[in-house]
């Protein structure tokens, strides 16, 4: 009799444990990438897993390091659970340089939720140095090099090129003057009349 209630309590011990066990199982928050420490610059995806029996939903944020008020800017919200997936790309270059946390917190339909926090850091204001030039020895003589002139022979004076003399045409035999063309008008008149003439005598000819 001894020994049963010794049993039913150890299993009374176990059973909440045994109870958070499967809980544990039962719920996967993890943030993959990035890690806790690292460094980021530029576009980072960040991937995780939101896996869950009891998935309502989830939600991705980030604060400063020295959040001593609570208060969370959120990146991405989730519906659905996701296995290893990416869950959010961020463009760290419109947040200032500094150390941050990352919230991945999934909520239950019980309203219970659970969550990871990564802790990161954010550089993307990288100073180069600057490199050193090396000194110069300064020479104890500074010799100047002139030029050697030189002359320019003088161009020749042009001469100007003499214009040739145009040559008369010889007269041309088939040409005629005034008086020619004006003899030649009262002959060919003359010729017309006399054709006239003749052949009004030759037309009275026939009818007589």
């Amino acid at each position: 009799m001894l020994n049963l209630l010794v049993r039913l309590m150890k299993t009374r011990f176990l059973l909440p444990f045994v109870l958070l066990l499967l809980a544990a199982q039962d719920s996967q928050t993890v943030i993959t990438s990035p890690a806790a420490g690292d460094v980021l610059r530029g576009v980072v995806t960040i991937t995780g897993t939101t896996d869950s029996v009891n998935f309502f939903s989830a939600q991705l944020d980030f604060a400063y390091a020295s959040n001593s008020v609570d208060t969370w800017f959120a990146l991405q919200t989730f519906p659905q659970p996701v296995i290893d997936s990416p869950l959010f790309v961020w463009n760290t270059i419109a947040v200032t340089d500094g150390d941050y946390q990352l919230r991945l917190r999934v909520t239950f339909v019980d309203g219970s939720f659970d969550e990871v926090i990564v802790p990161i850091k954010i550089q993307n204001d990288v100073a180069f140095a600057q490199p050193t030039l090396a000194p110069t020895s300064t020479p104890n003589s500074l010799t100047i090099q002139l030029p050697t002139p030189f002359l320019l022979a003088a161009s020749p004076t042009p001469t100007e090129v003499p214009r040739p003399t145009p040559t008369p045409l010889p007269n041309n035999p088939a040409s005629l003057n005034q008086n020619e063309i004006l003899v030649s008008l009262g002959r060919g008149g003359l010729v017309i009349i006399a054709l006239f003439v003749f052949s009004g005598i030759v037309i009275r000819l026939r009818r007589n």
